[in-house]
């Protein structure tokens, strides 16, 4: 009975039908990304960028760059624990907890994203992470 009941918090948790999964992102050499999966359904659907620093997400089939607006905290490999961004109709607030892995690499050990509709509804996402510095 638990066991259902978590895979159905689980089901219900994964991307909102507007966001899909992002494809393969080339980056130039010595450029950074930090990559965003669903916890729930595992599909990559995020990168933030750093230089500029942005969103980057595949909603209704489009991929959309959202510039970041606010970032707060100690930055690991450019990218702060929480950041917040926004589109038209949207505001989405990234946060994480990412631990430097190797030169050149961090990991989000776990984080969310929080997506706010323009009449304050809220979806908050839980994300796993990798960063990384071709």
């Amino acid at each position: 009975m638990i066991a259902a009941l978590i895979a159905a918090q689980l089901a219900a948790a994964s991307l909102p039908p507007s966001l899909s999964e992002l494809p393969p992102q080339p980056l130039p050499a010595g450029e950074c990304a930090l990559f965003l999966w669903d916890r729930a359904s595992t599909k990559r659907f995020a990168m933030l960028g750093r230089n500029p620093a942005l969103l980057r997400l595949v909603i209704d089939g489009q991929i959309n760059d959202l510039p970041v607006t606010t970032a707060e905290g100690t930055a690991v490999l450019g990218f702060a624990p929480v950041s917040r961004y926004r589109s038209a109709t949207r505001s989405y607030e990234v946060r994480l907890t990412i631990l430097p892995a190797t030169a050149g690499g961090a990991v989000v050990r776990d984080g969310s994203l929080t997506i706010t509709e323009a009449d304050g509804s809220a979806l908050v996402l839980p994300v796993a992470g990798l960063a990384g510095c071709p």
